[in-house]
């Protein structure tokens, strides 16, 4: 029993001391090569690693830089750089992170001379992750958003040209998307639905690059649907558009088979 009373006795006494010391604080681990560099050579040093995609090595130099010098220009570009870091890395995770980063820049420096930039890496995380065309394309409609963001706000920007073209591959995917379904329902005959996406389709992507197969499937659904007036402009549209297509036969055979 004395030696049961000693060791509770001991164990309180070791409590309590241990409470007596207070919390230990967290001191952050710093590089001693960056204690020795200036911050030219620092930023150096990063690009360095973002070359070789050592992607964390960098971004531990880019973010001293940040938290050292946030207001000077290698301060403002390091946070961007951070972002680009995340980007690079490309996984549905960093992504998300290089997306607040690219928001963290331009809510901080507005005005910066690479706002655009930030504005057209925003939209190009929702790019990278972009579904296939049968795939459910929220992604897609989110990257289609951000880049009418970024052409709106920089109209005169140099990153236009590179802005438009990712936006069209967007469009693209969406149009893509539709003509799947659609053929879905000629597949299973509902050829109602089947004409609605069709035109949906032409009506909402003129510049689908194969409009030639759109016209060809609405020209078969309205057959379908004993529309054969209108499907012949659609087969006609086929050969006269698109005379080098893969269509172009079918629809001539078609023609020579609808009557009006």
């Amino acid at each position: 029993m004395k030696l049961r009373h000693t060791i509770i006795l001991l164990a309180i006494v070791a409590l309590f001391a241990g409470c007596n010391r207070g919390p230990r604080r967290y001191t952050p681990v710093v590089d001693p090569e960056l204690l020795n560099m200036n911050k030219e050579q620092i930023w150096a040093r990063a690009e360095e690693f973002f070359e070789r995609e050592r992607w964390q090595k960098a971004r531990n130099y880019y973010t001293h830089l940040y938290e050292t010098y946030p207001n000077e220009p290698l301060g403002r570009r390091s946070l961007l750089r951070i972002a680009d870091t995340y980007y690079e890395q490309g996984d549905p995770v960093n992504l998300v992170e290089a997306q607040y980063k690219y928001r963290d820049f331009i809510n901080r420096y507005p005005t910066s001379d690479q706002a655009d930039y930030a504005t057209l890496q925003i939209a190009m995380c929702s790019f990278k992750q972009m579904e296939k065309p049968d795939r459910d394309q929220a992604k897609t409609r989110e990257a289609l958003e951000k880049f009418n963001d970024m052409l709106r706000a920089f109209p005169n920007s140099q990153l236009k040209g590179t802005a438009e073209a990712r936006r069209q591959e967007v469009l693209d995917r969406l149009a893509r998307h539709e003509h799947i379904i659609a053929r879905f329902y000629m597949k299973r005959g509902s050829w109602n639905a089947a004409s609605q996406r069709l035109n949906f389709l032409i009506d909402e992507y003129p510049s689908f690059p194969a409009r030639d197969a759109v016209f060809f499937d609405l020209g078969e659904t309205l057959t379908k649907l004993g529309r054969n007036g209108e499907a012949k402009l659609y087969f006609e549209r086929v050969i006269t558009e698109f005379p080098q297509s893969e269509y172009a036969e079918p629809a001539r055979r078609r023609l020579g088979g609808t009557k009006a």
